[in-house]
């Protein structure tokens, strides 16, 4: 879901255009920053298992602080108060808030499986990434054609900005396939 968390990046700016993109990302990404900072520290994991190398769909993860259901929400409550002490504006908060929070549900639909709260816990989400890759990416290039719309109705884009926008959030994900 990497270009599908960076898709909803435009609808947020399409709400609150005065919010810088870096502030945007850095809600939008803030749990797979952290995910990857759990990693290189070894409190997570992210391994392939294929001889053929690295995919989507042959990864083992175990995402537990970054991604399961409990600590989501102090990601989500910690996106908007880094929203808030940086500019000041409660609705960049909760911008940065639901920016989190839609990119872990996103992963609840199109991403490896998540669970309340560690792996003995209730699983959740459908772990696509692993049962139906083509149906994850599937969900991210429409989620990534529906925030390009949002973002560029009834506004002025060239042809080629509209194109390049489609190309690189609705059918890009596509070459995940591929990797």
């Amino acid at each position: 879901m990497i270009l599908g968390h960076a898709a909803t990046t435009l609808v947020a700016r399409r709400a609150s255009p005065e919010m810088p993109w870096w502030l945007l990302f850095v809600s939008a990404f803030l749990i797979d920053i952290a995910m990857f900072t759990f990693v290189g520290l070894g409190i997570e994991t992210m391994e392939p298992t294929g001889a053929d190398g690295p995919t989507l769909s042959n990864a083992t993860v175990e995402m537990t602080f970054s991604h399961d259901l409990v600590p989501q929400i102090g990601w989500t409550l910690l996106a908007g108060l880094i929203a808030f002490v940086v500019a000041r504006r409660g609705l960049f908060a909760l911008i940065a808030m639901a920016l989190s929070l839609g990119h872990w549900l996103g992963d609840l639909v199109a991403g490896y499986g998540h669970f309340v709260f560690g792996a003995d816990s209730y699983p959740l989400g459908t772990d696509w990434y692993h049962l139906n890759l083509p149906a994850a990416l599937t969900f991210e290039a429409a989620l990534g054609a529906l925030c390009v719309f949002v973002f560029t109705r009834k506004r002025a884009f060239s042809l080629g900005a509209r194109a390049g926008l489609y190309g690189l959030f609705a059918a890009l994900p596509f070459a995940f396939l591929f990797i």
